[in-house]
């Protein structure tokens, strides 16, 4: 047995990492405020749908130049 620890891997780092991200996000809890931003998230990823539908796949060639 060695007297210092061993230095953490990068799996091990990666793995600390994503533990902070998650703690720092917060619960995942169904809350109202989580529920309205998402639900308003929705609406807009719709409404981007539809307007990009809406617009003509390709355009007609320019007579100018």
């Amino acid at each position: 047995m060695t007297d210092h620890p061993q230095a953490p891997t990068a799996a091990d780092k990666l793995k600390q990492a994503l533990a902070a991200k998650k703690a720092r996000s917060g619960p995942t809890g169904g809350s109202r405020a989580d529920g309205a931003l998402a639900a308003k998230a929705g609406e807009k990823r719709v409404s981007a749908r539809h307007v990009a539908l809406a617009k003509p796949a390709f355009r007609k060639a320019s007579k100018r130049g």
